[in-house]
């Protein structure tokens, strides 16, 4: 048993199925936490020395308790975005869509910009016209995004003012319109704790957020929270440059006052290229479907590399996201030059995305002990195999270099996973489905796709815990299940580690907790 028995514990957790985070696989056992950490783990017949009258006692049966969930690459004002304004989802025609937004408007001061979401050019049948919108709002910016966040019916204000193209609206497109968006103290506090409380419900403790810049508009409400004891997660953020330049001066700033362990700065996020499913992703070798192309869209690496060695130099890491094989090995070329010219491995680097990797270069990250973050849900963005693109772009032969998670566990690559939310709500169970019995969404192909590629469970469970943890610098205090370690916790209704193709997918989470608080009880949510 570890853990000294000083006091009784506040509460016990009792299961069959205990996954640590240490070993592979999960053990009956109990938990006491006591404050905001774990007091003790153990075999279950030791769990009755911590029990006192004023111990609560939770008998969790065969669920399945893991250390919570840290998913390392998230943005909160993507999602706010997605979510903000008028609900289009259920709007049947572009003539009900424009009655909504006109009942919304009058309800706005003048002037005020008018936001929707969800609506489906499928569901309409055409793509609505910008002069519906330039007619019914001559005197305020109206912006609608679509469901699939790749077009947004925008009228001349909207373009005018916010500089981005109905057809160019990826996050990074709209920075300008999420400044704005973000200047309502008040709206923003109320959808962060939401977003919080969706993620607490996916079993997720601590995030590592994506923000623009200098993220300054959300800081001082995760401050606020912070110091009333409201901050329901361990907010870890990098910053990506887009409106600006990349300010080292505000990173060295950041890197100062926030390092604790709920509000830590984690350095930045740099774009290399763009996305191998529309050919902006660097190729090696020419695409099999445009034969004489390696990357539709321009990379400037070298003022790329610069600043990476400069952050490198002042002890802050980068995320560099390359998809591309020749972007990934361009990345892990800069984090090579960091080590040779600063000499320091302690600064955790990473590659997020990785889609399409070149063997060669997953042993490089290992010897460089470069973090790797994946997205491990990502088949799921295909509807089945037969629809997906991965043949298409490089050819059937090559095809089993996607997604390459075994060559990076055999290269030692430390594997964390995000999810780019919005681009994915958190979801372990979905996670396993898709890197651990590679499946697609229709159970395609029949025992899965490329399945010696994929990633034991066991190992998507520390890539999800203990590896995000030790890439934000936290594994002495989480990440796993010990004594003396916050008691950051998720529970499962089933065991996770042996659940079949056919019923993961259906696990759900019925307990979060997170420095001892319950942030997420599936008990007060049901009916």
């Amino acid at each position: 048993m570890q853990g000294k028995n000083d006091t009784l514990a506040d509460k016990v957790l009792l299961s069959n199925a205990i996954f640590n985070g240490l070993e592979n696989e999960s053990s009956p056992g109990f938990i006491a936490l006591r404050g905001e950490c774990i007091a003790a783990v153990g075999r279950p017949e030791e769990a009755q020395a911590w029990i006192g009258a004023g111990t609560v006692v939770c008998d969790l049966g065969d669920a399945f308790i893991m250390p919570g969930v840290h998913d390392n690459h998230v943005f909160f004002t993507g999602y706010m975005s997605m979510h903000r304004g008028v609900d289009l989802t259920h709007a049947a025609s572009i003539e009900e869509a424009m009655e909504s937004m006109l009942q919304a408007a009058n309800n706005l001061p003048p002037g005020k910009d008018v936001t929707a979401y969800g609506w489906s050019e499928e569901g309409w049948g055409k793509l609505p016209e910008q002069s519906l919108l330039d007619e019914l709002f001559p005197d305020r910016a109206v912006i609608a995004i679509n469901l699939n966040k790749s077009y947004c019916w925008m009228n001349r204000l909207a373009q005018e003012k916010y500089q981005f193209l109905p057809d160019q609206c990826s996050a990074e497109a709209r920075a300008l319109l999420l400044q704005a968006m973000m200047k309502d103290h008040s709206l923003v506090k109320q959808e962060f704790m939401e977003f919080c409380r969706i993620l607490a419900a996916r079993g997720v403790t601590s995030i590592k957020d994506i923000g623009f810049d200098r993220h300054s508009e959300l800081l001082p409400i995760l401050e606020e929270l912070k110091e009333t004891g409201e901050l329901p997660l361990r907010f870890h953020f990098s910053l990506e440059p887009v409106v600006e330049p990349l300010d080292i001066a505000t990173g060295m700033k950041y890197k100062a006052l926030y390092n604790g362990d709920l509000i830590r700065f984690q350095g930045y996020k740099l774009m290399l290229d763009g996305v191998v499913a529309d050919h902006t992703g660097d190729m090696l070798e020419p695409y099999a479907d445009m034969p004489e192309v390696t990357n539709l869209r321009t990379v400037d690496y070298e003022k790329i590399e610069a600043s990476v060695l400069e952050a490198d130099s002042q002890g802050i890491k980068c995320c560099l996201t390359a998809e591309g094989d020749a972007a990934i090995r361009q990345a892990v070329s800069m984090i090579e030059k960091c080590r040779e010219q600063q000499g320091n491995n302690l600064i955790r680097h990473s590659i997020s995305d990785l889609e399409y990797p070149h063997p060669d270069d997953l042993i490089r990250m290992g010897k460089n002990e470069i973090f790797a973050e994946v997205y491990a849900q990502i088949l799921l963005l295909n509807p089945t195999y037969e629809e997906a693109y991965m043949p298409v772009v490089v050819g059937k032969g090559n095809e089993n270099r996607f997604y390459n998670y075994k060559s990076m566990l055999e290269a030692n690559v430390p594997i964390t996973i995000g999810t780019d939310l919005p681009l994915f709500i958190t979801s372990v169970p979905d996670s396993l489905y898709s890197a651990s019995h590679r499946l697609f969404p229709d159970g395609s192909p029949a025992g899965g796709w490329y399945p010696d590629r994929g990633m034991p469970p066991s190992e998507v469970l520390k890539a999800w815990t203990i590896n995000g943890a030790r890439h934000c610098y936290m594994e002495e205090v989480t990440g796993t299940l010990e004594a003396g370690k916050y008691a950051d916790i998720a529970v499962f209704d089933r065991n996770l580690l042996n659940a079949s193709a056919g019923d993961i997918r259906d696990a759900q989470v019925i307990l979060t907790i997170m420095g001892g608080k319950v942030t997420y009880n599936h008990s007060w949510n049901e009916g």
